[in-house]
């Protein structure tokens, strides 16, 4: 049985939609957050939480540091800058969905 296995690391790693799936079926998932805006969450979303971009610097606080994470948005760019930010306050585990949503609906 194929597993994905997280790593820690100091700087953003990017996760591809088949590596999310497979980590999902598994007992150790990852915190998702969306960082879209409200509305497109709600159409559309791979479950987790929503903090839409404009929200994130100062929700980071809530989050626990040791938990790996996956963040995502439309396509990957606002992800990425929100992962980013994660990984300078000290998150170990920090991953950015390559090609955001519209790349897990194409999979």
């Amino acid at each position: 049985m194929t597993i994905f296995s997280a790593k820690e690391s100091e700087q953003v790693q990017f996760i591809y939609p088949a590596e999310l799936t497979l980590w999902l079926s598994q007992n150790e998932k990852p915190i998702l957050i969306d960082v879209r805006n409200r509305e497109d969450h709600l159409q559309s979303n791979l479950g987790g939480i929503n903090i839409p971009i404009t929200e994130f610097a100062s929700a980071i606080n809530h989050l626990d540091p040791d938990e790996p994470v996956v963040v995502y948005c439309q396509v990957g760019q606002k992800s990425f800058n929100a992962a980013s930010l994660l990984v300078q306050a000290d998150f170990s585990c920090v991953y950015s969905l390559q090609g955001g949503i519209a790349a897990w609906h194409r999979k």
